[in-house]
């Protein structure tokens, strides 16, 4: 075996070392999608003037934020999917269907797009990560109206 082809080898084997090394440093959170809620959010006010502390969750999907207006409820925002702030959840009506997912529990938050009450309104709980069929989304605070939800219709959608 030559001296470059020796010399080639090893250069080789110390570059895929050290890819394999920052491959090793990369922290766990880019490699999996969380479990629900996490970490805190920025304190954000709703146009009611109320001021609310949040937290972090992952929606996997986009998905239109909704609102009671008139005599139902009405897409009024739309939220991308990625890791995004929520406000609180509470029971209301039934979800959008994901696949084989279902769900009633919705989270307060503002959407990436609102075109009415500035995109403040109910997500959900079908389109983000950590949540079980009509189960909560994992430590998210219920809303302080949790149960009071308009339910005129058994579908938001």
């Amino acid at each position: 075996m030559s001296v470059k082809v020796r010399v080639a080898g090893r250069l080789l084997t110390a570059g895929v070392l050290a890819t394999f090394g920052l491959m090793m440093a990369t922290p766990a959170r880019a490699a999996a999608v969380p479990d629900g809620c996490w970490g805190t959010g920025p304190t954000v006010v709703d146009p009611q003037g109320q001021r609310w502390p949040t937290r972090y969750c992952h929606n996997y999907i986009t998905g239109d934020v909704y609102n009671y207006v008139g005599n139902g409820w009405q897409p009024i925002g739309k939220m991308y999917a990625g890791d995004n702030w929520f406000v609180c959840q509470a029971h209301g009506p039934e979800n959008p269907p994901v696949q084989s997912w279902k769900n009633d529990i919705w989270l307060y938050t503002q959407g990436d797009e609102g075109w009415a009450n500035n995109g403040w309104g109910a997500f959900p709980a079908t389109h983000v990560s950590g949540g079980v069929n009509y189960g909560p989304i994992p430590n998210l605070d219920w809303c302080p109206w949790e149960d009071s939800l308009p339910k005129t219709s058994t579908r938001a959608w």
